[in-house]
């Protein structure tokens, strides 16, 4: 339920965006310090180590194929990825540069990584996924990339390379590159009917086997990419008046919006639904009157940074009551974790109050829809969580093209309204999202 709200301190909005961009404008506050050293630099190999590790493996054991693929891959990684840098403009963390999303060092890490997966399988695509997440982890550690930054770009990578890259065995005796801190070599396996289906890649697709067994596409990975923007994000210590960071001077916005969604088939009316939202802004303003947060004290002139973030974590067991029909009925009910942080701090820095909050609700969830044609289909959907200190609320549409069995684009517009209600402070926010998918089932 939604309190009522005591009286807002209005806020000045700071209007001059060249100063938003300059890092010595944003000054020593801790919020936009970026962070050096070991874990950075060893991102930095990394992300360049992989797609070449999986070029030279390719290349060493004579899988020119492979080479190929896994070129057009990251070239098409990296293609995406700066038209999305240079066109969406988001200023990074610390304030240096407006090309945050999506990240570029986790966008090429894990177009190595996808490719030794899909390539040559899980023994060397788990390690191989573990260092571009670690990658992905540096830049956010750095603060030179917020989470949704490093979504987009490692789930760009993956769809690209599933896209372009073919299974390796094509025969039940498997070869394939073996790397190391001291040896470059290969590693040869025997599985008996390991290969299935041998015919070209469209014949692959057709049966549904991605070069192995015969199977049913009950599951399927979704990245959804836009943005969002704010209506309302209103908060307030408990011992001091309240502001809404909604007259900040919002130069970050409209922010991006990345979320990604795994819907993993248990049956034939029924599936988990796993969706990962982060949402984060920063954003300065010059106050025009005292407030309080946390035990600090803003005053009326000084220009101050805000940072908000809210990542939401959810988990939802669903049930499709219409399997048969062209209506799409789906109920459910589940979890949601949420992850929230609010921070506020001169913009030259020492005096930073924050409030950091871990919520786990419970959740129910619907869809109603209709298949227009076997390639066409719009839903609307709702989602609503709920407990005496958090509760939430989410609606969305979409409409959504079925490209082929495997990929399907949507566009889709979305709100979502989050209230917080601790012993420390109050926080009342809505945001409005949207922007397009890409889904590729399995």
């Amino acid at each position: 339920m939604m309190t009522p709200r005591a009286s807002v301190t209005y806020l000045l909005p700071t209007l001059v965006a060249a100063s938003l961009a300059s890092p010595t404008a944003y000054g020593k506050s801790e919020i936009l310090e970026g962070q050096s050293g070991t874990i950075s630099e060893v991102g930095d190999v990394v992300q360049i180590a992989l797609p070449a590790a999986g070029l030279i493996g390719a290349l060493w054991i004579g899988d020119t194929e492979g080479a190929w693929q896994v070129t057009k891959g990251v070239a098409a990684t990296a293609a995406i990825t700066h038209t999305l840098k240079f066109g969406v403009e988001r200023l990074r963390p610390d304030g240096t540069e407006s090309n945050s999303f999506p990240s570029g060092h986790t966008s090429a890490a894990f177009s190595g990584a996808a490719f030794i997966h899909h390539r040559y399988g899980n023994a060397y695509g788990i390690p191989a996924y573990a260092a571009a997440a670690f990658v992905g982890g540096s830049r956010i550690w750095a603060n030179r990339h917020y989470m949704d930054d490093v979504l987009a770009g490692g789930s760009i990578a993956v769809m690209t390379s599933l896209y372009f890259t073919d299974p390796y065995a094509q025969t039940d005796l498997v070869i394939a590159p073996s790397l190391g801190e001291d040896h470059i070599g290969l590693a040869l396996s025997y599985t008996p009917g390991l290969a299935g289906n041998k015919g070209p890649r469209a014949e692959r697709e057709k049966s549904h086997d991605w070069g192995q067994q015969d199977k049913p596409l009950n599951n399927s990975y979704t990245l959804m990419i836009g943005g969002f923007d704010t209506d309302t994000n209103y908060i307030r210590d408990k011992q001091e008046t309240g502001f809404d960071l909604n007259g900040f001077s919002k130069e970050s916005e409209p922010n991006t919006y990345a979320s990604a969604l795994v819907n993993w088939g248990t049956g034939k009316q029924q599936y988990l639904s796993f969706r990962f939202t982060p949402l984060e802004a920063r954003d300065t303003s010059i106050l025009n009157q005292d407030i309080g947060f946390n035990g600090k004290r803003y005053a009326a002139g000084s220009e101050v940074i805000a940072a908000y973030r809210s990542w939401n974590l959810s988990a939802d067991y669903m049930f499709n009551l219409m399997p048969k029909s062209d209506w799409i009925v789906n109920v459910g009910a589940g979890i949601s974790l949420i992850d929230q942080w609010i921070r506020l701090d001169d913009l030259e820095g020492g005096n930073l109050g924050e409030f950091n909050d871990f919520f786990i609700v419970p959740a129910a969830a619907a869809e109603l829809g209709y298949r227009f044609t076997p390639a066409v289909k719009a839903s609307l959907g709702y989602r609503i969580t709920g407990l005496s200190d958090f509760d939430s609320s989410a609606f969305w549409g979409d409409v959504t093209y079925q490209i082929n069995e495997r990929w399907a684009a949507s566009l889709f517009y979305g709100q979502l309204e989050q209230t917080s209600d601790t012993d420390e402070y109050y926080n009342d926010a809505r945001f409005n999202f949207a922007g397009f998918a890409v889904t590729y089932s399995f």
